[in-house]
């Protein structure tokens, strides 16, 4: 029967959810929610681990190869049965990859948090050059060009370091929507080489660390950070031509809209119609990719934005906003068009075809974020 046994308290925390403050003998700290808004969690143990209430610092002991599930109850948090004070940390015993949530394993401390509603947010701390073990084999594969791994070491540990903020419950998500990351899934001897080899370099420009934005495929030409999202252009993010992933499977696409789908958008967006009778790119930014498209319809024009149709469609299928034909077939429209992702920052394809063709690293870094300075974050 799954139990928990209360130790002698060891020492008494402040009444903190931070990690450990200041730079680490591996350096700087970074909290990953692994997990928001969950209603139960499900623990699997392999070794002796410590439930700790982080404002009392009691500590309780979990048995080694055993289930449990932790659950919100009331203000606290829910251990065996056991009503411990919310936020908790789970600490593997001997410092081992010895924590199991959601079939991943994870190295650093496991900080579990009540949130309002009843839900629980599970968050990881861990040094940053750990936590890039993660990252790498999650957002390029492991057995792309060394070169390449290494361009994309510095450019995920300059968007993590950009997000680091201690009034935060956590400093960055582990989904698509920042940077994917699954504990130590996948992590092999490349992994750890690019990562070590650039131990603690980060893209800045002007004195300021760049959000170093990377996607799969530009398409010939990455795009401007405002045109992408509207936020304020700096040179790094400025977009460059890009001769270099051509050679991709994602560089050309094709995608079919059905015309009674594209009619329900745009009743969405606002408009009347009843008809379409032609689709066209409405607007260009100045990396060829479309910003809007107009629909003339039985009771005049819509103008949609292509960010807007693209979630509407599916960021899957609808792989960028790099459209280059637009044409009228049976039952709908057919797009053609280039590239995977929102295409700021780093290609990850260029990159690989960089690297294939023996460029280094901070070459392949100094083209995709012009003007950067590849420095210690220190």
């Amino acid at each position: 029967m799954t139990r928990l046994l209360a130790l002698l308290l060891l020492f008494i925390w402040p009444a903190t959810a931070r990690c450990a403050d200041g730079a680490a003998e591996n350096g700087p700290r970074i909290r990953v929610a692994i997990s928001r808004g969950v209603s139960s969690l499900k623990l699997k143990t392999s070794s002796r681990i410590y439930a700790q209430e982080v404002k009392s610092g009691q500590k309780y002991l979990l048995l080694e190869n055993a289930a449990y599930e932790v659950r919100p109850l009331g203000k606290g948090i829910a251990v065996a049965g056991q009503e411990l004070s919310s936020p908790i940390k789970l600490l593997a015993s001997d410092g081992r990859e010895r924590i199991r949530l959601g079939g991943n394993l994870y190295k650093g401390d496991i900080l579990i948090m009540a949130t309002p509603g009843g839900r629980l947010d599970i968050i990881e701390c861990l040094s940053l050059e750990e936590y890039l073990y993660g990252v790498l084999p999650s957002e390029m594969s492991p057995d792309w060009p060394l070169e390449a791994l290494k361009a994309q070491a510095v450019a995920s540990r300059t968007y993590a370091m950009k997000f680091i903020n201690p009034a935060r419950d956590y400093d960055i998500t582990n989904g698509v929507e920042m940077q994917v990351y699954k504990g130590t899934e996948r992590i092999n001897s490349r992994i750890i080489e690019a990562v070590n080899s650039t131990r603690g370099e980060v893209l800045k420009y002007k004195g300021k660390l760049v959000t170093a934005f990377f996607h799969a495929c530009c398409g010939g030409h990455t795009a401007s950070v405002k045109s992408a999202w509207g936020e304020d252009v700096i040179k790094p993010l400025y977009g460059v031509p890009d001769p270099f992933c051509s050679p991709s499977r994602h560089y050309r696409w094709e995608f079919y809209l059905p015309t009674p789908d594209l009619l329900k958008f745009i009743q969405s967006q606002g408009s009347t119609a009843l008809k379409i009778k032609s689709m066209r790119i409405d607007k260009k930014d100045r990396s060829g990719r479309a910003a809007s498209f107009k629909f003339t319809t039985d009771s005049g024009s819509t103008v949609v934005q292509t960010t807007d149709l693209r979630k509407r469609f599916g960021t899957f299928e609808f792989r960028s906003t790099y459209i280059t034909g637009v044409a009228a077939v049976k039952g709908g429209y057919e797009l053609d068009g280039r590239g995977w992702g929102h295409g700021v920052g780093m290609c990850q394809e260029g990159a690989k075809y960089m690297a294939m063709k023996g460029r280094p690293y901070r070459k392949i870094l100094r083209h995709y974020y012009p003007s950067a300075a590849i420095v210690d974050y220190e």
